[in-house]
C-alpha cells in the first residue's frame, strides 16, 4: 500500500471521528444531579407505547417526576411540559419519598393510560394529555394513587383542553397543574391540614393551618388579614373549593383558581412552604417575589388584569392508598 493511499485512509478516519464527536443529543446538557431529563423505556412490542420522561434528579434519594405524554398533542408540547415539571422538581429536589414496588403493566388514571414497565414507582408518575374539545378550553387534574405512609401522590393525570386558550398562558396552566400533582390541595385533607371545608358547608371560612404557609403568608403582607390563615377558596364562582388559595385574597398567585390574562402568575413562598407543611423538603429560593394584593376583596384580586377562569375539574375520588410493597391499603370515596 503506497504512502498516498495511507494518508487518504487516515484523513477519512479523522473526518469520521470528528463527525461522531459532533453529534448532539435531543436534550441540552443538565447541571449535575438537577434539571435532568432522561427517557424511561417502555415495552418495545407495543407500537402505541411511548417512553416516559424522568424529570428532576437521577439520584434515587432525591425527587423526580416520571412523565408519560400519552397523545400527539402532549408530545408536540413536550419541551414546555417538561420545563414546568422541572421547576417543581427543583423546588422539592431534596425530598426522598418512599418508593412503591409496582407490577409492570398498564396504568390508568383520569381516563388516560400508559404502559408502565418499571417495577418501582419513584416518585410521582404523571400522565399528560393535550386535547381540543372545542368548548372553550379547560383543565382536568386527577390524583389516582397516594402513599399510605405520607399521604403524598404516587400517580396523577393532567388533561389540558387548549381550545381558545391564549398560547401565552399554556405554560402557566401546566405549572399550576403540576403543583397539584405534588399534592397541593389534594393531600391537605388526608394530612389534616384543611379546616372548615366548603364542600361540606359552602361559604365557610376554609383555611390551611400549616405553620410554614402561615409564616410566609404573614411575610407577604397578610399579618393583618382578619380571618384564619391561610385562606382557601370557598366560593364556587371562582373555581374549585377546598383545593386552591382564595382568589379574592391572593389575586395573581399561581395556585388560585384563576390566572391573569397576559401576565405570568406568581409561584409564591406561601405555596412552596405549604408543600413543606405536607411533607416535602423545599427550596424557598425558587419562589417568585410576591406580595398579597392588599384588601381582601374581589376588586383588589384583579389588579393584574382579568382572570382567565381555569375551568378546572379537580377529581378527588376515589383516593387509593398504597403500601410500600404495592398493596392497596384502603380506598377513600368522598
Amino acid at each position: 500500500m503506497n504512502t498516498h493511499r495511507l494518508q487518504t485512509i487516515a484523513l477519512i478516519a479523522f473526518i469520521a471521528v470528528l463527525a461522531l464527536g459532533s453529534t448532539s443529543c435531543d436534550f441540552a446538557p443538565a447541571a449535575p444531579e438537577m434539571a435532568k431529563v432522561t427517557t424511561v423505556p417502555t415495552a418495545d412490542t407495543d407500537p402505541n407505547s411511548y417512553p416516559a420522561f424522568a424529570v428532576g434528579s437521577d439520584d434515587p434519594r432525591r425527587f423526580q417526576f416520571e412523565i408519560a405524554l400519552v397523545d400527539q398533542g402532549a408530545r408536540e408540547l413536550r419541551s414546555r411540559i417538561l420545563a414546568q415539571a422541572d421547576r417543581w422538581a427543583r423546588i422539592v429536589a431534596g425530598s426522598d419519598l418512599e418508593n412503591i414496588d409496582w407490577e409492570p403493566g398498564t396504568v390508568s388514571c383520569g381516563g388516560l393510560t400508559h404502559d408502565y414497565r418499571q417495577d418501582v414507582l419513584d416518585d410521582v408518575l404523571v400522565m399528560v394529555s393535550v386535547q381540543d374539545f372545542t368548548d372553550g378550553g379547560g383543565l382536568k387534574t386527577v390524583i389516582c394513587g397516594y402513599r399510605e405512609s405520607s399521604k403524598l401522590p404516587v400517580i396523577g393525570a393532567i388533561v389540558l383542553d387548549v381550545d381558545g386558550l391564549p398560547q401565552g398562558q399554556v405554560d402557566d396552566f401546566f405549572l399550576h397543574a403540576f403543583g397539584h400533582m405534588l399534592g397541593f390541595g389534594f393531600s391537605w385533607r388526608y394530612r389534616d391540614l384543611l379546616r372548615n371545608p366548603s364542600s361540606e358547608n359552602l361559604g365557610a371560612d376554609t383555611h390551611f393551618p400549616g405553620d410554614g404557609a402561615i409564616a410566609a403568608f404573614v411575610a407577604a403582607g397578610g399579618a393583618y388579614y382578619p380571618g384564619p390563615k391561610v385562606p382557601v377558596e370557598n366560593e364556587t364562582a371562582w373555581g374549585s373549593v377546598d383545593i386552591h388559595w382564595r382568589e379574592s385574597v391572593f389575586g395573581e398567585e399561581l395556585m388560585t383558581s384563576g390566572l391573569r390574562e397576559g401576565v405570568a402568575d406568581y409561584l409564591s413562598a406561601i405555596t412552596i412552604q405549604s408543600l413543606a407543611d405536607i411533607g416535602y423538603t423545599v427550596d424557598v429560593e425558587e419562589a417568585d417575589g410576591y406580595t398579597l394584593p392588599g384588601a381582601s376583596s374581589v376588586a383588589s384580586a384583579i389588579e393584574g388584569g382579568p382572570a382567565i377562569r381555569i375551568r378546572e375539574e379537580v377529581v378527588t375520588s376515589p383516593a387509593v392508598f398504597y403500601e410500600r410493597h404495592g398493596r392497596v391499603k384502603r380506598v377513600v370515596r368522598d
